[in-house]
């Protein structure tokens, strides 16, 4: 049985994320069109919580031109990034791409063909998408960097982009962001665990020995 203290500390922590409300972190609507620069990205700093990414992506005003989205995030010291998922959108065709590399551009231009690439991860992403975690099939994609769990506290450049650009097509995003767990929180934690559970046993073990006698 958890000791009180840990179990109060996990509830803590769960409850301080709960209360938060998601935020907006980036909205086209409400902050301009995101950067068709791939070497000057918008940039957006994250906080603890949800925050959300909204734009579109496919048409521009120009013809046979594709609206490009690129941002930046920064996750701040003491975070992590860990999960990134689909809340909406609407695809040309089957599907649309978003890829992560880590700093703040994307080093490699959007006709590129080779599987590989110095990004961390890719997806290709649909309605299909919607309201799953992308994070994990981001880190396993092929030809790329890679990762596994969470993304630490850093820099990341996000690359948005429908293949279509007869129209504009909505999207979406969710960044959960959390705190790192502090280690010595954890340490007392668990050393409070282990006292317990000794003299849990050593009473288990004086009342064996009691039954015995007598």
């Amino acid at each position: 049985m958890l000791p009180r203290l840990a179990l109060a500390l996990m509830l803590t922590h769960a409850c301080s994320l709960a209360a938060r409300a998601d935020v907006v972190a980036f909205d086209e609507a409400l902050h301009g069109d995101a950067s068709n620069d791939r070497f000057l990205p918008t940039r957006v700093t994250l906080s603890a919580g949800v925050q959300l990414i909204r734009g579109s992506m496919g048409a521009t005003s120009v013809p046979d031109v594709h609206d490009l989205d690129y941002v930046t995030v920064e996750v701040p010291v003491g975070h992590q990034l860990t999960a990134l998922s689909l809340r909406n959108a609407r695809v040309g065709g089957a599907f649309s791409f978003l890829g992560i590399q880590a700093g703040p551009m994307i080093t490699i231009p959007a006709d590129w063909t080779s599987i590989n690439t110095p990004l961390l991860g890719w997806t290709h992403f649909g309605t299909s998408s919607i309201g799953r975690d992308l994070l994990p099939e981001i880190g396993r994609a092929p030809g790329t960097t890679g990762f596994e769990g969470p993304l630490a506290a850093g820099t990341y450049a996000l690359w948005i982009m429908e293949l279509r650009d007869d129209e504009a097509y909505p999207y979406e995003f969710a960044l959960q962001v959390t705190p790192v767990p502090a280690p010595a929180t954890l340490a007392l934690a668990l050393g409070v665990f282990r006292t317990r559970r000794r003299r849990a046993e050593s009473r288990s073990s004086v009342a064996s020995r009691s039954t015995l006698r007598a």
